[in-house]
């Protein structure tokens, strides 16, 4: 006969809970020889739309002329937004070809001389459009007078992550945008230059690329992303405020703020930020994860149990969260039920330790 577990005086950071990530760890290619050229999603086409009406709607109201949408400078977007949603970063550099944003322009339009670049992640392209027009570095390309044409790009990784690539140039003559000359994705890593600034910026030109600076959200939310990393979890909390500070709408350092104050253990202040975030996104089955792992270490059990069905109710093959739901059953004594979601976990993942260590534990 099984016994089931005592958990009246079962403190809260034995239980081990999987977190769920920032990003999803698969969203595409993962080796510099497998990228691109990629194509955008309907919806990823609908989105970059809506980001470009709101660009020039602003620039309207700025008296300026607004940007023509460029096919070819669009698939160049493109090709970034997507690697970026690729490795989970915001950046003006591909890592994996080593190559900056202008030796990108350069390659594919060897005809043009002035460009711009704005990379961002957020979760609308509402949010995308605020967060930019309130930078002060991402407002001067997108309000700049001299530039005439944009290629604008979102790429979706989840729910809720939007990652856009706008990309602008100055045009004096169409036929120099009717067709790119070479993406770097179609190129071999090793027959292009390494020995570049990290981030592209070149002396006596008009460029304006580069990190976010701190006036920007995401200069504090990737430096938040970087201490979390690296399990400096209350130095990561302390940035991710910083950057909700400047932006309280900005949503990707709310979510990674609540991750953090988990890893913390300080999972009664991430439930109240991630119960916020489920009832104003039911399908974010990021957020409803971890808020179920609060749940877990605040040892509100049967409510954990409502929040990991519901994550499997939109991604059923989610293994650390029917590893999560076993923990929940297990620690209510429903060894039956806790036994059934752990059996699940490793199906979906047959090398996922944790889970056989708990049927093992269960099946006693």
């Amino acid at each position: 006969m099984r016994t089931p577990p005592v958990v009246a005086t079962l403190a809260a950071s034995a239980l081990l809970v999987l977190l769920g990530a920032a990003t999803p760890a698969s969203v595409g290619a993962s080796s510099a020889q497998e990228l691109g050229p990629w194509q955008p999603t309907a919806e990823e086409t609908q989105l970059a739309a809506q980001v470009h009406v709101l660009l020039n709607d602003a620039r309207t109201v700025a008296s300026l002329e607004e940007l023509t949408r460029s096919p070819q400078l669009d698939l160049l977007a493109y090709q970034h937004a997507r690697e970026m949603a690729v490795r989970g970063s915001v950046t003006h550099h591909s890592h994996l070809y080593g190559v900056s944003t202008n030796t990108r322009f350069r390659l594919a339009f060897p005809g043009l001389r002035q460009f711009g670049e704005n990379v961002a992640v957020n979760r609308t392209p509402g949010a995308l459009h605020r967060a930019l027009m309130d930078s002060t570095g991402h407002r001067l390309n997108r309000m700049d007078p001299a530039f005439t044409h944009v290629g604008v790009a979102v790429a979706r990784v989840g729910q809720y992550q939007l990652y856009l690539t706008e990309v602008f140039a100055r045009v004096f003559d169409d036929s120099t945008l009717s067709e790119i000359a070479v993406l770097y994705s179609e190129l071999r890593p090793e027959a292009l230059p390494h020995d570049e600034p990290k981030y592209g910026e070149v002396k006596g030109e008009t460029v304006r690329i580069g990190p976010p600076t701190e006036d920007n959200p995401e200069f504090w939310t990737q430096r938040g992303i970087d201490a979390y990393d690296n399990r400096r979890f209350a130095e990561a909390i302390e940035l991710f405020k910083k950057s909700i500070a400047i932006d309280s709408g900005y949503e990707y350092a709310h979510y990674n703020l609540a991750r953090a104050y988990l890893a913390n253990d300080e999972p009664d202040r991430a439930l109240a930020i991630l119960q916020r975030q489920t009832a104003e996104y039911p399908d974010d089955a990021d957020a409803w994860n971890s808020s179920g792992a609060a749940l877990l270490l605040l040892q509100r059990f049967e409510e954990a149990v409502d929040a990991f069905t519901h994550v499997l109710r939109l991604r059923a093959r989610d293994a650390g969260s029917w590893y999560n739901l076993g923990l929940a059953h297990e620690m209510q004594g429903n060894l039956d039920k806790a036994e059934r979601a752990y059996r699940q976990a490793l199906h979906v993942k047959p090398d996922l330790v944790e889970a056989a260590a708990a049927l093992a534990r269960v099946r006693r």
